[in-house]
């Protein structure tokens, strides 16, 4: 089997792509107690240590990025994604018996078969996590029903 197409990353793309990826990332749920223990001991350096106090503002100022940080980790995704070099050019994708093939200006990525651990489905696409605990998703947009079933084929966990 062999399949072509292409496809512009433009911010409708990078959109699916973050919402579709967030149930496999590994850090999904704030962490509540981090920000908790920054911000007390930030509390506690202020009020109990004489002199300097720089330390205990230090560790307020990171729980509160901690909490920015979470918050608008989608906004800042996008931005960085639309900011990178490789934004609003056509990509290639190309899918064969090797592998999946991602061709750009910029950047030339070739995944082979054997590297592809597990594929999941989503809504919207495909999910490929490799060897090494990479996450590669796959649009359905720009595949056809065909495609997809030979790409779910080659699930070790299946």
């Amino acid at each position: 089997m062999q399949f072509e197409s292409e496809f512009t990353l433009n911010r409708q793309h990078f959109e699916e792509c973050f919402d579709q990826s967030l149930p496999f990332t590994k850090n999904k749920n704030p962490r509540y107690k981090f920000m908790a223990a920054l911000l007390l001991g930030g509390l506690l350096i202020v009020i109990f240590i004489q002199g300097q106090k720089t330390l205990g503002f230090f560790l307020m100022a990171l729980a509160g990025l901690e909490y920015f940080s979470f918050r608008y980790k989608r906004t800042w995704w996008l931005t960085r994604q639309m900011w990178s070099k490789n934004s609003g050019n056509t990509i290639k994708l190309t899918i064969d018996e090797q592998g999946v093939k991602i061709n750009s200006l910029y950047n030339n990525t070739q995944l082979q078969w054997s590297e592809v651990a597990k594929v999941d489905e989503t809504p919207k696409g495909l999910m490929l996590t490799l060897e090494n605990g990479a996450l590669n998703y796959l649009s359905k947009a720009v595949l056809n029903e065909q495609v997809s079933d030979f790409i779910k084929q080659h699930n070790k966990n299946a």
